[in-house]
């Protein structure tokens, strides 16, 4: 991925408010600075999934930079399902943005998550719908113009 284009999508990541407009799983965004995220700062990301609205927060947990790179990392703080909590056998739920801004860099996105042992005999499924969003992810932010 060309470095304009990574930096493109690092500029839309830390923005809030330009996040409906490039991601494509998220309706609606509410941060603690609706033009920057920090290290520190609270995010909720609200989904419409199944006709449920689903709300997912999130806490920047660290911004590392350099010259090229940018690696950023969310800790999961919890979802609710219409405001009732779900998915309270996933925990320390962490996602890692790194965007690589060099030649032959790009961006890459990794998640990981501890199950509890009544939802580890649903890991494949779990791996696969995280991988999946992961892939959306680059997907979405490799495709902004």
């Amino acid at each position: 991925m060309p470095p304009e284009q990574v930096i493109k999508g690092l500029d839309a990541f830390r923005t809030p408010s330009k996040w409906p407009e490039w991601n494509t799983s998220a309706k609606n965004l509410l941060a603690t600075k609706p033009e920057s995220i920090d290290e520190g700062d609270h995010l909720a990301v609200f989904q419409i999934i199944k006709g449920s609205l689903i709300e997912t927060k999130w806490l920047v947990k660290s911004i590392r930079e350099g010259n090229d790179f940018c690696e950023i990392e969310l800790r999961g703080e919890g979802q609710n399902r219409n405001e009732r909590p779900i998915a309270k056998g996933l925990k320390n739920l962490s996602l890692t943005i790194t965007f690589l801004y060099e030649v032959d860099g790009g961006i890459e996105v990794h998640a990981r998550c501890e199950v509890s042992l009544l939802l580890s005999i649903f890991s494949k499924q779990i791996n696969n719908f995280m991988k999946k969003q992961a892939e959306q992810f680059i997907l979405d932010l490799s495709s902004i113009n």
